[in-house]
């Protein structure tokens, strides 16, 4: 009986707020306490302290009329400050921060040291029982720095202090090495889920179908469809194409295997079928064979940025893909240009573009760019061969072997010997090739080609992004591996972004110039990109200069958007020739979305010079399964209509699942989930253990989707080959019982497959109970008493301090057989003893997590032997 109104006031505080329990805790020890009163004329309580840059922290306070009092020991430990026990508690003595500001707290002598100054210590400025020494919290201040006020209201104490505590300089360190391991890309998860290399996996489709009708020319009816599988361990992927209007040929097909094992030396990647090729040979048809390679798939350190500039359609999203990683995105303006700073990486680097419009539109095509600078780390090596045959006419065969080794971090040389065949000036083209840092945001890149080219590129960059490129081409006279016949080449570019109170933007000025046998042929562009008073805002100046030409052609071209009322968005485009003295080109387009996921366009053009204009109407609506367009184009020379449609199957191999989707597929990457009740603690899922709904994830990993009952979680549209960091959310599971043990999970996607993720969700037990003191037949909770639990091997699982009116619980316990002790050092120092000596409990195995909770341990005096 002695147990239960202590433990039945703890459960109800634990389900009320604070000012119950303030209100409970006052009822309690002022009226029907169990003796108390006999023993202390004060309260013990566990309460939040709130610490600037930390948050919240549970400590116990004493309260003794209208003062509050905080304990000494369990508040420095909680700072990382310096603090030592002796004499059972009596005497806590240690340091803040610095040894020369040392303290001592002696209750025997009821006296406070403090440097070398000697405070006499008065009954109302500490309390002492036989776990705990507590210090009037106005003391704080004085002695350790600690500004410290107790609101009697919200049951919390706030600290203000204008010291470095170490628990906080401990934390921004730790933050700051996390920041560097994230920038270094290094990750330390809790489990690592092995690759895996099938046999056969089917696993993603594409298709799409265009259909095209003119009132003066030819009807058009394109049919696309993209394969992606696993086969032999390798990504395989085949899009067909057929046109009404072309003939069914293997130059207009793609097919590729690919093979990629990061942990291999000798060979990263192996790649057959459409292979792409970084050829100094102009190669206008695709190279059908082999690639060899031990560059990895994934991405090394970035060092540096190299800028990339170029054209699409206006509005439209590009985004900017780094050995198939996603690394940034951006939105082309009113013209359709767009600019990527490129991070540069040691290795190789395959940069690609993907296009996707405003209304869904998608370009199915990805548009490779070989930068200029290729670095390998210090004393590695790299190779890559490539054999095949050009699907041209003559069916010429290919080859090409390069070769990299870093001779230090900002220095690389290289290599090799390209062969194609019918080359009259050289079927064998070796070649040489460095890249060099040679300054702060200075890079150099080279590279001599026998018999065909010589070519340099020299960046500068700025910390303000202020950059210049030159780049120099000398071409062999004789050659004919190129198929043109310049002499030289010669090009300055120099971007740099612009800041005004009324105008954001990105310029650029590039000059290029061409020398020819007979002649000399320059381009000169000055373009910019940006917003003016927040309309987004493009202005393009051309400039071509020909010997042979009487004078120049110039002509500015001049694209705005703006934001209406009521959705609009109204795009108007101009073009002046300042040749001609004339305008020759006109655009103006409306555009406003309808029914959430429609999107109605009308536009007109007006091309002056050729005197044809045209009339534009469009409608495209996106579905979950297809995204489909309409479109018509009225004018007075030719008139067409087209109908588009396209979309993507998902095939999940584990749940037998097919999901139709409106974005392509093929080659991307999927993960299934499936948190389980790992009732047995065996991590493998079996018959009997059901699922567990509600799992959530911290950030946004990819396109996530549930099932009904939210048991099976996928994951999809991911970058293959990349090591997924996955940190599941532990306040998602819906019962306090259920917990994961090792919440951060690396997996690596594979491309065309969902690979399934098992989660195990462990279901832990609670126990519960009282310490109370018991002298003279009368009992009272005791707080500040370590409990340690036992597990029937013999082995302490856990330990953890009753709290101040004895209550103690602990929840984290898995199924199985336990005792609970009270620390025998802690006994032995208070000189105590506990009756029983331990308490023999078991937790059994349930869904939702066994508790027990009428655990009572009771603590006397020990006799003293005469």
């Amino acid at each position: 009986m002695s147990g239960i109104l202590p433990n039945f006031f703890h459960k109800v505080a634990e389900f009320r707020t604070k000012e119950l329990i303030l209100f409970i805790g006052t009822f309690f020890f002022c009226g029907i306490s169990l003796y108390a009163q006999d023993y202390q004329d004060f309260d013990e309580l566990t309460v939040d302290i709130k610490i600037p840059s930390l948050g919240s922290y549970e400590i116990p306070i004493a309260i003794r009329g209208e003062q509050a009092y905080l304990a000494v020991k369990p508040l420095l430990e909680t700072l990382r400050l310096k603090v030592e026990e002796n004499a059972n508690g009596k005497i806590l003595s240690g340091y803040i921060i610095n040894p020369a500001n040392n303290y001592s707290i002696n209750t025997i002598n009821s006296e406070l040291v403090i440097k070398d100054s000697i405070f006499e210590l008065k009954e109302e400025d500490y309390l002492l029982t036989p776990t705990t020494l507590y210090l009037n919290a106005g003391l704080f201040q004085k002695v350790f720095g600690l500004e410290t006020s107790f609101n009697f209201r919200s049951l919390s104490v706030n600290l203000e202090t204008e010291l470095e505590l170490p628990v906080i300089k401990q934390i921004r360190l730790e933050r700051m090495r996390e920041n560097i391991k994230r920038v270094q890309g290094i990750n330390e998860p809790d489990t690592i889920i092995p690759r895996n290399y099938p046999f056969f996996r089917a696993g993603m489709a594409d298709w799409a179908v265009i259909t095209t009708q003119q009132t003066n020319g030819l009807n058009d009816n394109r049919f696309n469809l993209g394969l992606g599988t696993m086969i032999a361990g390798g990504e395989t992927n085949l899009r067909l194409n057929y046109s009404t209007n072309l003939p069914f040929t293997s130059r207009n097909q793609f097919y590729q295997w690919k093979y990629v094992n990061n942990q291999s030396r000798v060979f990263k990647q192996i790649t057959a079928g459409k292979i792409f090729t970084r050829s100094t040979s102009s190669l206008f048809a695709p190279v059908v064979g082999v690639q060899f390679s031990n560059s990895p798939v994934m991405n090394r350190r970035s060092f540096g940025t190299y800028n990339l500039s170029d054209f699409t359609e206006a509005r439209w999203t590009v985004e900017l893909y780094v050995n198939n990683v996603l690394v940034d995105y951006t939105q082309a303006d009113a013209s359709g240009f767009y600019s990527f700073d490129v991070p540069i990486m040691y290795g190789n680097t395959a940069v690609g573009l993907r296009f996707y419009g405003p209304y869904g539109e998608e370009r199915s095509e990805q548009r490779n760019i070989n930068i200029p600078y290729n670095f390998i780390p210090k004393n590695e090596f790299e190779y890559t061969l490539s054999a095949g045959v050009v699907e041209d006419e003559e069916n010429r065969r290919f080859s090409r072997l390069n070769l990299n080794y870093g001779l230090s971090n900002s220095i690389t040389v290289g290599g090799g010997v390209e062969y194609l065949n019918d080359v009259s000036s050289g079927e064998v083209m070796p070649f040489i090739n460095t890249s060099a840092i040679l300054a702060s945001n200075l890079l150099f890149s080279g590279e001599y080609t026998h018999g065909v080219k010589a070519e340099a590129l020299l960046s500068y960059r700025t910390t303000s992004n202020f950059q210049v490129d030159l780049n120099y081409t000398n071409y062999e006279e004789d050659q004919t591996a190129i198929n043109y016949n310049y002499l030289e080449e010669r090009k300055i570019t120099i971007s740099s972004p612009l800041r005004t109170k009324f105008f954001t933007a990105f310029s650029r000025f590039s000059l290029n110039q061409i020398v020819l046998p007979t002649t000399k042929f320059t381009t000169g562009q000055f373009l910019l990109s940006g917003l003016l008073f927040g309309v987004s805002t493009n202005l393009t100046t051309y400039g071509i200069f020909n010997e042979r030409a009487l004078r120049p052609t110039v002509y500015t071209t001049l694209s705005q958007t703006y934001r209406l009322p009521l959705q609009f968005l109204f795009s108007p485009q101009i073009q002046y020739d300042y040749s001609t003295g004339e305008l020759t080109n006109m655009i103006l387009e409306f555009e406003k979305p309808l029914f959430k996921r429609g999107f109605f366009n009308l536009g007109y053009e007006n091309n002056f010079r050729r005197n044809a204009h045209t009339f534009e109407v469009g409608f495209r609506y996106n579905f979950n399964f297809a995204q489909t367009s309409f479109t018509s184009r009225i004018g007075n020379r030719n008139s067409s209509f087209v109908q588009a449609a396209q979309g993507s199957f998902l095939y999940d191999r584990t749940s037998g699942q097919l999901s139709a989707v409106r974005r392509n597929s093929v080659g991307r990457a999927g993960v299934s989930i499936y948190p389980f009740l790992d009732l047995n603690y065996n991590g493998k899922r079996d018959k009997m253990e059901p699922g567990v709904p509600g799992l959530r994830f911290k950030g946004k990993p990819g396109k996530l989707d549930y099932n009904k009952d939210e048991t099976v979680l996928r994951i999809s549209d991911l970058q293959p080959y990349r090591e997924l960091i996955l940190e599941i959310d532990p306040s998602s599971l819906d019962n306090i019982a259920w917990k994961i043990m090792k919440p951060t999970i690396s997996i690596e996607t594979l491309p065309n497959q969902f690979r399934k993720l098992d989660i195990p969700v462990s279901v832990m037990g609670e126990v519960a109970g009282m310490v109370y003191f018991q002298s003279n037949e009368k009992v009272k909770g005791l707080g500040r008493i370590i409990i340690n639990i036992i597990n029937e091997h013999g082995v302490k699982v856990t330990s953890f301090l009753s709290e101040g009116d004895g209550y103690f619980s602990y929840l984290g316990l898995k199924p199985g057989k336990y005792s609970a002790v009270v620390d025998e050092d802690q006994l032995n120092n208070l000189g105590y003893f506990s009756t029983p000596g331990k308490l023999n409990f078991e937790i059994e195995v349930t869904e939702f997590g066994a508790i027990v909770d009428d655990l009572e341990l009771i603590l006397k005096v020990q006799e003293k032997v005469q």
